[in-house]
């Protein structure tokens, strides 16, 4: 029996990555695609220049997204082996890093990227804290995580670990974080939340592809991604009011 957030199948699989025909990832590509296209209509022309941090990055399905748009990436995840894949693929700069203590200075980007990371780590507040520490004031966290519901459980897990859509292991449904818990932690981070968009399985695409495709939603009760900005602390803001 396959334990539960089992992230060393990131590890031992870590070849396939960049494999079309990979049973393993093929449902992470497919997801990026509404990731990109929600980063693309929340952030737009930021993106060109920015300096990112992908944490949690594999091997470099959202990095490459972003690099495309002109982003410039640095990459980290707990997997050796899926940071040397992306390094391999994109000839960018990726390295073994944990999200809950990066070795990334503080405030010196301008956009951090979680998906998929905050329903794999605990305390997932800390990843947030480091997030919050890396970015510059005005900068900022893009999170694409799983809501801790019963539909979410059974169709993350159930469904798409039962009929191998994504590999077995790969979610602990306890770990799920509901939307008031991450604002609620992001807030007291100096982080206000600017966007939330809910995402939920596109049944049919994912049934062609066999993959699991997502479509954009009002429905939360499954997946989301949010936007966060990260605000100067209140004094400096009463600082630079006076200034200007």
């Amino acid at each position: 029996m396959s334990k539960a957030n089992d992230l060393e199948h990131y590890e031992r699989r870590a070849d396939e990555w960049w494999e079309p025909s990979s049973k393993a990832f093929r449902s992470l590509r497919s997801v990026n695609e509404l990731r990109i296209e929600t980063l693309r209509e929340w952030l737009g022309p930021r993106l060109a220049g920015a300096r990112v941090v992908d944490i949690g990055c594999g091997g470099g399905f959202l990095s490459e997204s972003l690099i495309e748009h002109g982003a410039r990436v640095v990459g980290l995840d707990l997997s050796r082996a899926s940071a040397n894949a992306a390094t391999h693929r994109l000839g960018a700069r990726f390295v073994q890093g944990d999200a809950l203590r990066t070795p990334i200075a503080s405030a010196s980007v301008d956009m951090v990227m979680l998906a998929d990371v905050v329903e794999h780590v605990r305390p997932f507040e800390r990843a947030l804290a480091e997030a919050a520490r890396v970015l510059v004031d005005g900068g900022f966290l893009y999170v694409s995580t799983i809501n801790r519901t019963v539909r979410a459980r059974l169709l993350a897990v159930t469904v798409a670990e039962g009929l191998g859509l994504v590999p077995r292991g790969t979610h602990d449904a306890d770990l799920f974080v509901a939307p008031a818990e991450l604002t609620g932690a992001a807030r007291t981070l100096g982080l206000d939340r600017v966007q939330m968009q809910g995402q939920v399985p596109d049944f049919v695409r994912t049934l062609k592809r066999w993959a699991v495709t997502l479509r954009k939603s009002d429905d939360l009760s499954v997946g989301y991604s949010a936007l966060f900005c990260k605000q100067p602390p209140i004094a400096d803001a009463v600082v630079r009011g006076r200034e200007a």
